[in-house]
């Protein structure tokens, strides 16, 4: 594990930073979207938001990892969040690779594209032994993310309440298919 936590990073087209308090107006405007929040189980009130955002803030502090915000590198708009959270499903601890696109970025790969950066950092930073990634069945865009990244099928499960379907990719799976 890196000696500090990973700040900013940059991709293909985007910039990231850690997920900060300078990012919240972006995570309200996200998270209160109706077609963003339909698969990510409703809008949030802007005290639901907060609550949420201190817990990503504190999984940082308590991990050395998280979320970070996206932004374009040509015209500095925001595209997205994603990244690695540690969580406890079905007993298990198990690191997410989470990513959330504003509905005016959908279709241009932007989830794609913070999906397998986060993957990469997982396996060759962190040298975590797997990842994993869940939706709604009914999410195919998710859905081909997590098959973009060769990630597979695993089970249904219950999160947040809803039924999801879960995908993993093993840091072996990963580095056969870079």
């Amino acid at each position: 594990m890196p000696t500090q936590p990973i700040e900013t990073l940059i991709t293909k087209r985007m910039r990231a930073e850690r997920i900060a308090e300078q990012h919240f107006a972006h995570l309200v405007a996200l998270y209160q979207d109706p077609k963003v929040m339909a698969t990510l189980g409703g809008v949030q009130t802007e005290s639901q938001i907060r609550d949420g955002f201190e817990q990503n803030v504190a999984h940082w502090n308590e991990n050395g990892f998280g979320l970070w915000c996206y932004f374009d590198l040509e015209t500095n708009e925001f595209v997205g969040r994603g990244g690695l959270r540690k969580l406890m499903q079905d007993g298990e601890t198990e690191i997410e690779i989470a990513y959330a696109i504003p509905a005016s970025h959908w279709g241009q790969a932007r989830a794609t594209e913070i999906a397998a950066h986060a993957a990469d950092i997982a396996f060759n930073t962190f040298d975590m032994p797997n990842v994993v990634a869940f939706t709604l069945p009914d999410n195919k865009a998710s859905r081909r993310v997590m098959e973009k990244l060769h990630m597979t099928y695993e089970r249904d499960i219950i999160h947040a309440d809803m039924p999801h379907v879960l995908y993993r990719i093993t840091r072996e799976q990963y580095q056969a298919n870079a």
